[in-house]
């Protein structure tokens, strides 16, 4: 099998057929080489001929799917694998090959893209190192944004900052923060227009940014002694939250009255119910603040234990609560994402390794909180901010930075902090949490996309990177792959961390496909400036190959082929190897339907290289997939004429000159050299095309893809036809004969060109479409009578045509009917017996076509009975119902003989036969039965089972007189050796059929006879035994005597068994004359099946024997074993004695079961023949014997030993039981609740409750109404009994006396059932015993096997279970 076939057996997941499966002679198919099918025609996709091959390499695949869908290690790997070609290529080891680069590759996977930017706010962080400068152990210690910038210092001074860093005012002193301490909070409002500042020691000043005022100091809201940690606005600029050190929520009111600033506020949140670590409240800014969201001030805390939403307005509540982890620092953030139908507020949550998503939804003025996601990162989250709506910034404790996706969770970069030293404070440490952690709540802050991180000494601000920015990156780089694969993300949405580009679609797409533009001449001008100016064409080659397909795949998927066609095309016009590979990058485009329009310029510099670089048969493919206003037509004419391109020739008549006619002509006189030269080869290639493109034109479709316009479908029609049935053809000798162009499509594939015109006829219903259908038709008539080059099968697939035609026109065409008799006569000539197959089916699609109302029934049954066309006699007998004539011709049929059997089951079981029918079928059956048995006994039986049940005295009285056919047809019946056994109803043979089978069964298949004598219950026993005695069948004689009860005379037959068959091992001449014994049997092997069938015998009916028979069976076997020579009177070879002794030692081993150890002993002993002789004889049998008796002692005296440790373990356990005291854990009685004295009569139960005796049985007795109480706790267990308080006159002074209560019983009796499971005791004897009974139980049960002397009374444990206590 060639490399091509194996492939495609892969990938089909089948096997090819070979090639010498088919008989060319028989089918005149002519010796050629890669022939299309018209199928692979009809696919305009199909696969190229071998030639064009590279055009579809293996590895080519069109990228329908997203780059990120495919697995990042096989990519890499394959890119790896890539470049190492590429390398080889480029040292010359490997040639350059057309199927190992990819003309439409995939873009590259993008391994990185970095998304953040990080810059250091100089002038900020110049003014911190100068304000440390200035004043000792002072430095930055809270940061706020928005749109300026305000740091706090430790020293109590606030710098205000403007967008350029450039300081404005700079607010408080060092006496402020000698009094008020650090600025540890800071927060602006929603115009930038003032801030609030908290200090360490609780103070909170309000300033006015602008001017630099000091709005309102606020001293008596956070209490003295704590700092204040957070300080910030709402939505409403009137209304702001800050939370202390001691872990309390404020809520801060500002007023003007009378022209005077006040403020008044109350606490959300006290410490004296928990921790608040740390408060986010939602502030909405400009546009959105309408939102309900704005009106409800919604504020977000976490504290120890929970995180918490609450609404502030219009009154104070918590819409969720949700668990909170005390060990770890939480983060909040707020962020204000859109939606379908609605723009609802999320809160994001992050705390240890995990943040969670939460959106506040509004419906109908109601609030609701649904967890959207929740992700795990692996690392610990210090801090967090929002990016955009789709990124978040996460800083861990290591002072690394990640982009995080908020929909996927994807990490998108990661980045390190450096020289920055975070500003940072300590939680206080609780009781659960033991370690302090660090906070950076006020030295990260966020405002419009970007995000700043304040240092002790600098100041730092990271963002993301615009869409531009990142692909100018990658090109910087000289990463252009990286960059186009990014861009074409950005260009179909899927890109993540997106900044810049314009939400609407369209727009976003035109803005990425103009800035790819750039990026390509960009990248080409790098290719050239890359390329090799000197050395191997290959070398140039394999660095355009490499790199110039990714260029032309992404000019093809943005949407760029006017710069593929102008700038690209003018920079590659003087590199003509550049060139070449361009043209080959734009095939898979072409083929697929991506790229159909080419500047005509391009296209003829294109057809001019395939040309000079004789590859013009791609063209041929490609040039049906252009628009053919962009060819040069007289260039593609001339070179389609030239190389026989059939697809461009017929694409450029028809779709530029509108010429249905000229190709179909110049296209079959060119079939008719190339069949005239020997090329058979083309001129298949080129007829299967010519069929499919006449089929196409006459159904109204364009070939090779495509339909043609409505107006012209007609127009075509008449062209097509007309030019078909031209006599003669233009440039033509006149040698040719007339109809050249309907013969040679005749010549070339007779039955495909009438199906052609067949499917063309359907849509003619007008007289003069009826005019042509006759002229077609006589044409045809005229073509192939009148000439002697056509086969058999042709003339028959005409004639079928005519049947099929003549019977859609309903009279309306007319064909000499005398034309049919000439075919048949043909078809059925027996002069001819070749090519009888084909004859044969010719005739029976003729006829299946309506052909047989032209010919006389009779004549027609004759001819084909004399040319043996059976399968066309089935089709005259079938429409007559004479279905024994139809099993006539099975049987006469070779090919069909072995289905006869099948049709019959069918035919009977279809139900469709009538009564007639039937009696003909079976009297049918039953006269060829012999052969019928001579194809499938089996099969033939069970037909006769099934459907002719009462037939069968009559079948087995036919077949009397052949005892061969007898036995066939009832080991049919009878086969014991199939499962299921097919005979079961037993009442339709009598017994003398199931007798006579045995009989023959017993002379050609004895070792069958058992199996059938189990199975069958019908034959009488006496005949049976009779018939198995005279043909001595030894083994279902024993069998039948057994039945019967027989027990000595069955097992004198099996001992008859044994010695013949010992006698046969010591004479192999007469077995092998038997044919008992193979050459590489073993001929002691049927001696050792014998005993084993005789010691099966012995085990099965020891059961039902009494001592005397059993031992007498028993020591007649072992006295045979003992002494075989004597038995068979011949001296025994040193194999078969080995044999014996290893059968001996199995025979004492089984009888061990069922005779005494001391009597087999004492039978070895007795025995004469071993009173002499060396004691080695009997060494092995005594010592098998003593170590069975060994065995079982050492296994007594371990269970005797088990047994009384069970037993002693089980009386302790008891006796500990039963001997705990019990002590009383109260001092009062349950019922009179008075104080027992010395003395006192008391109950005590387990639980520890004690109570007076007379009380207790006093209560017990007036809810029971029972002289005898049920004695329980009703504390304990029965706390719904209705109790009656007993007083303390009632109470019986009795002597102090302790019972067992119940419980104490409860658990005697829970240890008693314990100690009813299986010990160790019990199991070991379970494992030793399992199939043991007593000596005497065979008796009782008969059919068990007797036991051995390890089940005598002696070994045998008498164990009673302990007496229970009371």
């Amino acid at each position: 099998m060639s490399g091509i076939d194996e492939e495609l057996r892969l990938v089909l997941g089948t096997d090819l057929p070979e090639v010498q499966e088919l008989d060319d002679q028989e089918f005149q198919i002519p010796q050629v080489e890669n022939v299309p099918t018209l199928e692979s025609i009809l696919d305009e996709n199909a696969v190229l001929d071998d030639e064009a091959s590279f055009l579809l390499p293996v590895d080519f695949t069109i990228p329908t799917l997203d780059p990120e869908e495919l697995d990042a290690e096989t990519k890499a790997a394959a890119k790896q694998e890539s470049d190492e070609e590429l390398r080889e290529e480029e040292h010359g080891l490997m040639p350059p090959s057309h199927s190992q680069w990819i003309r439409d590759p995939l873009l590259p996977v993008v391994s990185q893209d970095p998304v953040l930017q990080i810059n250091t706010l100089r002038g900020i962080s110049a003014q911190i190192v100068s304000a440390v400068g200035r004043f000792d152990d002072g430095g930055a210690s809270a940061l706020a944004v928005c749109g300026i910038i305000a740091v706090g210092t430790t020293t109590g001074q606030l710098l205000i900052f403007d967008a350029s860093q450039v300081l404005k005012l700079c607010l408080g002193s060092p006496a402020l923060g000698a009094k008020h301490g650090g600025v540890s909070a800071l927060g602006f409002n929603s115009d930038s227009t003032c801030i609030l500042c908290g200090f360490t020691k609780g103070q909170i000043l309000q300033w006015d940014v602008e001017s630099g005022k000091l709005l309102r100091s606020i001293s008596s809201v956070v209490p003295a002694g704590n700092a204040v940690l957070a300080v910030k606005f709402t939505s409403d600029p009137t209304v702001a939250v800050c939370s202390d050190s001691a872990g309390s929520v404020f809520e801060l009111h500002f007023k003007r009255s009378l022209g005077a600033r006040t403020w008044d506020s109350r606490c959300l949140f006290s410490h004296e119910k928990g921790t608040v670590r740390c408060i986010s409240p939602l502030c909405l800014r400009g546009d959105f603040s309408a939102h309900p969201a704005a009106q409800c001030l919604l504020l977000a805390m976490v504290s120890l234990r929970k995180l918490l939403i609450v609404r502030q307005k219009p009154e104070l509540s918590v819409i969720h609560a949700s668990k909170a982890h005390a060990d770890r620092v939480p983060s909040l953030s707020w962020r204000l994402l859109t939606f379908r139908d609605s723009a609802d507020p999320v809160l994001a949550f992050c705390q240890g390794c995990s943040f969670s998503l939460y959106q506040v939804r509004f419906a109908d003025e109601d609030l609701k909180v649904i967890k959207m996601i929740d992700y795990s990162v692996p690392f610990e989250i210090l801090n967090f901010k929002w990016l955009s709506s789709s990124t978040l910034l996460i800083l861990d404790t290591a002072e690394k930075l990640h982009a995080l996706d908020r929909e996927t969770g994807m990490a998108l970069q990661e980045l390190q902090l450096e020289n920055l030293q975070l500003v940072s404070t300590s939680t206080k440490p609780t009781g659960d949490q033991a370690q302090q952690k660090r906070i950076t709540y006020q030295s990260v802050c966020a405002h419009s996309g970007k995000v700043l991180f304040l240092g002790d000494k600098a100041a730092q601000v990271v963002s993301l990177k615009t869409w531009e920015e990142r692909l100018d990156d990658l090109v910087r780089q000289d990463r252009h792959g990286d960059s186009l694969a990014l861009a074409w993300k950005f260009y179909e949405g899927s890109a993540k961390a997106v900044v810049g580009l314009p939400a609407e679609t369209k727009l976003k797409e035109e803005v990425v496909a103009c800035k790819v533009g750039k990026i390509l001449l960009n990248y080409v001008e790098f290719l050239l400036r890359r390329c090799p100016d000197q050395g191997k064409i290959q070398v140039m080659e394999g660095h355009f190959q490499k790199t110039l397909p990714l260029c032309v795949t992404c000019c093809i998927k943005f949407n760029k082929t006017e710069v593929l066609f102008r700038e690209l095309y003018e920079k590659l016009m003087d590199h003509v190897v550049a060139l070449g590979v361009l043209f080959q990058c734009l095939e898979p485009h072409i083929i697929s339907g991506k790229l159909s329009s080419i500047p005509a310029l391009v296209m003829k510099d294109m057809v001019a290289h395939y040309k000079d670089h004789g590859m013009t048969e791609l063209l041929d493919t490609l040039i049906p997939h252009l628009d053919v206003r962009t060819l040069d037509l007289h260039q593609v004419v001339s070179l389609s004429r030239e190389h026989k391109l059939t697809d461009a020739l017929i694409y450029v008549f028809n779709k530029g000159m509108n010429d249905y006619t000229t190709p179909l002509e110049e296209l079959i006189c060119s079939m008719t050299q190339t069949s005239h030269a020997g090329a058979a080869d083309e001129h298949v290639k080129v007829g299967n095309k010519v069929l499919v493109y006449i089929s196409c034109c006459l159904s109204g479709k364009a070939y090779p893809y495509g339909l043609i316009l409505p107006p012209m479908v007609e127009t075509v029609k008449t062209q097509v036809f007309t030019c078909l049935t031209k006599v003669w053809v233009k440039d033509v000798e006149a040698s040719e004969g007339p109809y050249l162009l309907i013969r040679t499509l005749l010549q070339h594939n007779t039955k495909e060109f009438l199906n052609v015109l067949s499917l063309a006829f359907e849509d003619l219903q007008d007289k003069q479409a009826i005019e042509f259908h006759q002229r077609v038709i006589d044409i045809l008539l005229q073509v192939m009578l009148e000439s002697t080059g056509f086969s058999p099968s042709q003339i028959g697939s005409l004639f079928t045509f005519l049947a099929r035609q003549l019977a859609k026109a309903k009279d309306a065409l007319f064909v000499n009917h005398q034309l049919f008799h000439q075919a048949l006569d043909f078809l059925c000539n027996p002069a001819d017996m070749t090519q009888q197959a084909e004859r044969q089916q010719a005739l029976l699609d003729l006829l299946s076509a309506g052909a047989a109302a032209y010919f006389e029934e009779s004549k027609l049954l004759s001819m084909a009975e004399a040319v043996q066309f059976y399968q066309v006699c089935e089709f005259l007998y079938e429409q007559k119902r004479l279905y024994h004539q139809i099993f006539a011709c099975y049987l006469k049929d070779p090919a069909r003989k072995g289905e006869t059997l099948r049709y019959l089951d069918d035919v009977i079981s279809s139900g469709e036969l009538t009564d007639e029918e039937k009696v003909l079928l079976q009297n049918e059956i039953i006269c060829n039965l012999q052969e019928l048995l001579a194809l499938d006994p089996r099969l033939t039986a069970s037909l006769v089972l099934r459907h002719l049940q009462s037939s069968v005295p009559l079948i087995l009285e036919v077949l009397q007189q052949n005892t061969k056919s007898l036995f066939d047809f009832l080991h049919g019946l009878f086969n014991p050796r199939v499962d299921p056994w097919p005979f079961k109803a037993s009442s339709l043979l009598d017994h003398s059929y199931h007798e006579k089978y045995l009989d023959m069964l017993c002379q050609t298949q004895p070792d069958c006879a058992v199996d059938f004598l189990k199975l069958s219950d019908t034959y009488r026993p006496e005949e049976a035994v009779e018939i198995t005695r005279k043909h001595k069948v030894h083994d279902a004689l024993a069998y039948l005597l057994e039945k019967q009860g027989k027990t000595e005379a069955a097992f004198s037959v099996l001992m008859e068994c044994v010695k013949v068959g010992l006698q046969n091992s010591l004479c192999p001449d007469l077995a092998d004359r038997e044919g008992s014994l193979g050459e590489e049997t073993n001929p002691f092997q049927e001696v050792q099946s014998v005993l084993r069938d005789v010691m099966a015998f012995l085990q099965r009916v020891s059961g039902t024997l009494d001592s005397k028979q059993r031992d007498d069976l028993w020591f007649s076997l072992l006295s045979f074993l003992l002494s075989p020579a004597e038995q068979v009177q011949r001296p025994l070879s040193a194999e078969v004695e080995r044999g014996i002794k290893n059968l001996t030692k199995e025979v004492i081993e089984s009888m061990t079961s069922y005779i005494p150890l001391m009597d087999i002993l004492q039978q070895l002993m007795q025995d004469s023949l071993h009173n002499v002789g060396s004691y080695g004889e009997m060494k092995t049998l005594i010592s098998g014997i003593i170590d069975a008796y060994v065995y079982e002692k050492t296994l007594m005296e371990a269970t005797s030993s088990l047994y009384s440790q069970d037993l002693h373990w089980y009386l302790c356990s008891l006796r500990s039981a039963v001997s705990r005291g019990l002590s009383p854990a109260h001092q009062r009685c349950g019922v009179c609740t008075q104080r027992y004295s010395w003395g006192a009569r008391l109950i005590v139960f387990s639980c520890g409750h004690v109570y007076h005796y007379g009380c207790l049985q006093s209560s017990l007795r007036q809810q029971e109404a029972q002289t005898e109480p049920e004695w329980a706790c009703f504390k304990c267990q029965s706390p719904k009994r209705k109790w009656f308080p007993i007083t303390t006159e009632k109470a019986e002074q009795e002597s102090e006396i302790t019972e067992l209560d119940h419980a104490q019983i409860a658990a005697s009796d829970s240890l008693k059932r314990a100690f009813k499971n299986p010990s160790r005791i019990s199991i070991l004897m379970e494992l030793t015993g399992r199939e043991m009974s007593s000596r005497d139980s065979f008796k009782q049960k008969p059919g068990i096997f007797q036991p051995g002397i390890k089940e005598l009374p002696e070994f045998k444990l008498n164990l009673a279970p302990p007496p229970l206590i009371d």
